[in-house]
């Protein structure tokens, strides 16, 4: 793994880790196995995603690519979501740090202000199609694969439009506005699993190889440019809708659990009167 690549990665990793041991040595509750296993999950996907490996194979074929990018879209943003990083990157700091950086996202704050706006889904899902298919259009895709800063850049906007489109559906810390109805995260969900599977169907059905890199790598590999093509089109669109869907599952399960537990409240205390 390049240096400017393992270094930063290397770095969340220990302010992950140092924020996480604190926050559990300073009986702070929250912290517990499934935020560890998010965060876990989360830099593993990164990393292999950012690996030589992959980074070698994603210039040679397409269906590498794919399942590169899916890698940082679909599993490594959501998962670091999930671990709700806020606070463990806070008491990572030293105190001082923390109580500057802490007032900073106090209510009112531009900081905060600004966080808050760039979230809204009216905001995060029309960034994150438009990141995906310009990145997807021939003449970026195929200079990207020329150029080592512009492919970094590629992966950068990639993994940060996809933070921001998995922000107002998993809400972690600061938790800046009220969420989102359900109803309106499942729409949201589900448009975000048609525009993927449309970028993949569209691909997929092509006959003809759409980048032209891939019509003299790819026979390396066993493959013609227009089959690698096809691959990497269905495993787009197979795993980016199947992930959607799974959290179009998580969203309908934390709504119902709310009235559930109020309706097992209720049960309980009309049981304690009788």
């Amino acid at each position: 793994m390049r240096l400017t690549v393992a270094l930063p990665l290397a770095l969340a990793v220990v302010v992950f880790l140092r924020g996480t041991w604190r926050l559990r040595t300073a009986r702070r509750t929250g912290v517990g196995a499934g935020r560890l296993l998010a965060g876990a999950v989360g830099f593993a996907a990164l990393g292999f995603a950012l690996s030589d490996a992959v980074h070698a194979a994603a210039h040679e074929l397409f269906v590498a690519h794919m399942g590169q990018h899916l890698l940082l879209v679909s599993i490594a943003a959501p998962a670091l979501l999930l671990a709700d990083p806020f606070a463990i990157t806070l008491w990572s700091m030293p105190a001082t740090w923390r109580r500057a950086v802490g007032a900073g996202f106090r209510r009112g704050r531009p900081i905060r202000r600004a966080l808050d706006a760039v979230t809204r889904p009216h905001i995060t899902w029309p960034v994150y199609v438009v990141v995906l298919w310009l990145w997807h259009l021939p003449g970026a895709y195929d200079a990207a694969l020329r150029s080592g800063p512009l492919h970094d850049i590629e992966h950068l906007l990639f993994f940060g439009a996809a933070l921001l489109f998995w922000w107002p559906v998993l809400r972690p810390a600061p938790h800046l506005s009220a969420p989102p109805h359900p109803a309106v995260r499942v729409v949201y969900l589900v448009l975000g699993a048609i525009q993927s599977a449309a970028l993949g169907l569209l691909l997929a059905s092509r006959p003809e190889a759409v980048y032209a890199a891939y019509t003299t790598t790819s026979p390396a590999w066993g493959l013609t440019g227009a089959e690698d093509q096809v691959w990497g089109g269905v495993l787009m669109w197979t795993v980016g809708a199947a992930v959607d869907m799974t959290a179009v599952v998580f969203v309908i399960g934390r709504a119902l659990e709310v009235p559930a537990f109020l309706d097992r409240s209720r049960a309980v205390r009309e049981n304690w009167r009788a």
